[in-house]
């Protein structure tokens, strides 16, 4: 959690918000190995971010009594990017090509091809990492990505591209879930709204100074070799996905409604479940009442 994907997280601890709402945060690792339902089901902490809404809908469906108190985006930003001189511009426009996925990236792909009527026979799936070199050097024809990174990074080296939102593509879900447990959003309600509190204000702090906050995170992990101005023009892209009129972090059981009813047409869910089960709003409309 050290890119600007999570820059609000990063900035309400560089600035003190969680320390003037008595807070404080430990961030754990996190990766395509991680699996943050098993993590907040498991009690290894309080709050996580699952990338994948209907991840999160097949295990609470499951019986895993893991709940939303937020979304990071409110549309999925995920989606398939392709060179313009040979683009995707819809799931049909796949078909006989090679497709590259990352492992977490199975799952929407094939509800995406379930919803457009179509299989992965119907084309090559090639694993790949996160890294869009293999779209460069054409041993793909489609990279799955976020569309305020790899695309951002093609467009940088002079490359013309096309990207198809999974959103549009059918893929009708919030992105980057903020989940507890059931228990937890009982036990930690207090603490949890003050969390939403404190983050939603670094995230505008984030989006006010994004220069400042992209060298942040990059200075934070040195590791992974940041670009600040990838990271910049990449947060400043986020803003879009993010804003809603009801305020960041906002969710409505309409929007968890339309993805239960994709994932129940495609007999996809173990067990009913709704839209009211699956949110919980309440520390959310806490956090806004908090300085």
């Amino acid at each position: 959690m050290q890119n600007v994907e999570f820059a609000g997280i990063l900035a309400a601890e560089d600035q003190g918000y969680l320390k003037a709402l008595a807070l404080a945060e430990t961030l754990l690792p996190y990766g395509p190995n991680v699996q943050p339902v098993t993590v907040i089901a498991g009690g290894s902490a309080h709050v996580g971010v699952i990338g994948g809404a209907d991840t999160f809908l097949k295990a609470r469906a499951s019986g895993i009594p893991v709940v939303a108190i937020g979304t990071m985006y409110q549309k999925a930003p995920s989606g398939l990017v392709s060179l313009a001189k040979n683009p995707i511009r819809s799931p049909k426009d796949a078909v006989g090509k090679k497709i590259g996925l990352q492992s977490g990236a199975r799952g929407p792909w094939s509800t995406i091809l379930n919803l457009a009527g179509l299989k992965e026979s119907d084309m090559t799936i090639i694993p790949v990492q996160f890294d869009p070199t293999p779209l460069v050097q054409g041993q793909v024809d489609g990279f799955w990505s976020f569309a305020f990174n790899q695309p951002l990074v093609l467009q940088a080296q002079g490359l013309d591209t096309v990207f198809m939102t999974a959103f549009d593509a059918g893929y009708k879900f919030y992105g980057d879930v903020i989940i507890t447990t059931d228990q937890g959003a009982k036990d930690s309600a207090d603490a949890l709204s003050r969390w939403l509190r404190a983050t939603s204000k670094g995230w505008d702090y984030a989006f006010g100074y994004p220069d400042a906050v992209a060298k942040l995170a990059a200075d934070r992990s040195p590791a992974l070799n940041l670009d600040v101005k990838q990271q910049t023009a990449q947060l400043k892209a986020e803003k879009d996905f993010m804003m809603s009129s009801k305020g960041i972090y906002a969710m409505d059981q309409a929007t968890w409604q339309a993805g239960i009813d994709i994932l129940k047409s495609l007999n996809q869910l173990d067990k009913p479940i709704t839209a009211a089960e699956v949110m919980n709003t309440s520390i959310l409309e806490a956090a806004a009442k908090l300085p």
